[in-house]
């Protein structure tokens, strides 16, 4: 029975073959990659609310992650912000090699489908660069938390760190990995062409300017008897 490739085996036998001839690549180790993804979610408001025990935070992120993560603080006071010195305002993983890879591969095939009303995820969110970020509202739809030891729900951030060049490798690169970007819909694309031919015809074809009305003979009081005419500024 063969044997079943790994997240990263797939990468290196199908996915940079594939890249390589979309983006016209000739050295394979010019074809973008994923450097790392960090996984990030908010503590401020939960902290200035009196919660001081992230205890369970930072057990679904083992659970979800397969590492521990650090409690980011803040650097500097901020009282517009309710924020002081020191104060714990977010909790952040970074993952690299396999687990980045098992993540990613759990996070396209599990994850996205598990999202309530899922319509796919938009094209527009990368920053220039071919990074990517997705943000999922509910924590619970990875499959190792168990709703029924929920206590709180929270939301959880997604940054795909790559080595694109720009968006465009980058969006490549993750369709590659099965990325669910969502389409422009055909409604749109017609409404849009549509537009597009109507404007050159406008342009050739001015309307002529309106001529103006010669204005009435005047008429005399004495051709209109018993009449009055009104009064002309």
């Amino acid at each position: 029975m063969a044997k079943a490739m790994t997240p990263q085996e797939r990468y290196e036998k199908e996915i940079v073959p594939k890249i390589m001839k979309e983006l016209g690549i000739k050295n394979k180790n010019a074809c973008p990659k994923l450097n790392k993804i960090t996984v990030n979610a908010g503590l401020g408001t939960l902290y200035t609310s009196g919660t001081k025990d992230f205890s369970e935070f930072e057990q679904n992120f083992k659970l979800i992650t397969g590492q521990k993560p650090i409690i980011n603080k803040s650097k500097k006071a901020i009282s517009n912000f309710k924020i002081r010195e020191g104060m714990p305002n977010g909790m952040s993983v970074t993952l690299r090699g396999k687990r980045m890879y098992d993540f990613i591969e759990k996070l396209v095939h599990i994850v996205f489908p598990r999202v309530r009303d899922f319509r796919g995820i938009s094209p527009k969110a990368f920053d220039g660069n071919g990074n990517y970020s997705v943000g999922l509202k509910e924590h619970t739809v990875f499959p190792e938390i168990n709703p029924d030891d929920l206590v709180k729900l929270h939301g959880i951030q997604v940054c795909i760190n790559t080595s694109a060049k720009d968006d465009d490798e980058g969006r490549a690169l993750l369709t590659a990995f099965g990325f669910p970007f969502k389409r422009a819909s055909k409604a749109s694309s017609v409404e849009g062409a549509k537009a597009t031919e109507a404007e050159p015809k406008a342009e050739a074809e001015p309307k002529a300017p309106a001529e103006p009305e010669a204005p009435a003979p005047e008429e005399k009081a004495e051709d209109l008897p018993g009449e009055s005419l009104p009064e002309t500024i």
